[in-house]
């Protein structure tokens, strides 16, 4: 009996997921305004995790769906938000400074070792 109890402890979370930890938070500019589109990703190579920004400037990150979180470890993170620069000829326009879209020059770094709520500052691009 003590053999199939070891045994079930190292299959059950084999066939039922363990999950991995939800990372969660808000994206708002330095004068406290939420950002209402776009998305964030976090990068910590070779894997990649990313949600999108809703217009409350909520977020939720994951890795191939809603809810399945992401692995533990220190992720490098951007934030990319545009209008335009599409097929109907409006020019591209960034809605935060551009540096947030290049994990080398965002300044942003969280480390996930269960739940986070990771919230996020960014500023607007230079005029």
């Amino acid at each position: 009996m003590k053999n199939y109890f070891i045994l079930f402890i190292f299959v059950f979370p084999l066939i039922f997921g363990c999950g991995h930890p939800k990372v969660t938070g808000t994206v708002k500019f330095d004068d406290g305004t939420p950002l209402t589109s776009g998305g964030v990703t976090f990068i910590n190579l070779p894997y990649q995790a990313g949600g999108t920004i809703k217009s409350n400037g909520s977020y939720e990150i994951f890795e191939s769906k809603p809810g399945d979180g992401v692995r533990p470890g220190t992720y490098r993170v951007t934030v990319s938000a545009t209008t335009g620069g599409g097929s109907d000829g409006m020019p591209l326009v960034h809605l935060v400074d551009p540096k947030f879209e290049n994990s080398s020059t965002s300044g942003l770094t969280c480390e996930v070792k269960g739940n986070t709520v990771f919230d996020i500052i960014v500023t607007k691009p230079a005029k």
